[in-house]
């Protein structure tokens, strides 16, 4: 269960995932039901099996304006909640908790997930790419798959949404071939054609849920809104109100000095306050 690049999409994890994530949305359904018109058609199998493919993932998807819709319709949404919620849960430290996010990191399958939906075209609610400009860097993501997702959310040509977003690629068995050729190319010698897969199971070297310092902030935001986001405490001396980030207008501490000390992370999240009108 290795990778083949470096980029998004090159990894049998993420296209296993996909898969998981594209039933968990109904595509099977949906498959199972085109299939057996095609059949009532007259259509062989091998012609079904060959014409009518669902995917999340865009190159992947034989009708990729049907699934659109489908997730368009509300279905989307409902998983980026659930998997934003698994995000900011607390964690227990338990051994089952540790296992499931060893193989399928929340953070990384939140990403994952997003990033099928540009390819498709959905719409992307704000939040979701706010929280993706945050996190992005984080779930254990290659250098190269966080270039890929920092320009379609930061630009050039980036994402907008609504439209098909082509994160540009390869497909496994292209960059097979380029990777089998590059070793070849390059004189005697063996050289693995797998590269370690991210997302889960094998370190990385990139951060995870579980190591990342922007999710643990924005756990902590989340779970412990009145408490100092420097040393916890719920109060200040005298029982006095925790003073406010007057940046963000969310996060509170017991004192300057507190605050000023906690600003290295904080700031990795910290936006400015929407006006009200």
């Amino acid at each position: 269960m290795g990778a083949w690049g470096y980029c998004l999409f090159q990894s049998d994890h993420d296209l296993d995932n996909v898969g998981d994530m594209g039933h968990e949305l109904g595509l099977s359904k949906l498959q199972e039901d085109a299939h057996a018109v095609a059949k009532a058609q007259g259509k062989t199998e091998e012609e079904v099996e060959r014409s009518i493919h669902y995917d999340i993932y865009a190159p992947c998807c034989s009708d990729p304006e049907l699934i659109r819709k489908h997730l368009d319709s509300g279905v989307l949404v409902e998983m980026l909640s659930k998997k934003e919620a698994k995000i900011l849960k607390p964690l227990t430290g338990s051994t089952d908790e540790g296992l499931e996010y060893w193989f399928s990191d929340p953070c990384y399958m939140y990403i994952l997930l997003s990033a099928c939906a540009m390819t498709l075209g959905c719409h992307l609610p704000a939040s979701c790419i706010a929280l993706l400009k945050k996190i992005f860097t984080e779930g254990g993501l290659m250098p190269d798959a966080q270039r890929q997702m920092h320009k379609a959310l930061f630009g050039p040509d980036g994402y907008k949404d609504g439209e098909p977003y082509d994160f540009a690629s390869k497909n496994l068995l292209e960059e097979v071939n380029a990777s089998f050729e590059e070793r070849l190319s390059s004189g005697p010698g063996y050289g693995g054609l797998n590269v370690v897969s991210p997302g889960g199971m094998f370190e990385t070297g990139m951060t995870t849920s579980t190591t990342s310092i922007v999710v643990k902030e924005l756990r902590a935001q989340f779970n412990t809104p009145d408490e100092c986001g420097g040393c916890g405490v719920e109060h200040r001396p005298k029982g006095k109100n925790l003073l406010t980030c007057s940046k963000c207008l969310n996060r509170k501490y017991c004192s300057v000095a507190c605050q000023k000390k906690h600003w290295k992370i904080h700031k990795k999240v910290c936006e400015p306050a929407k006006k009200s009108l």
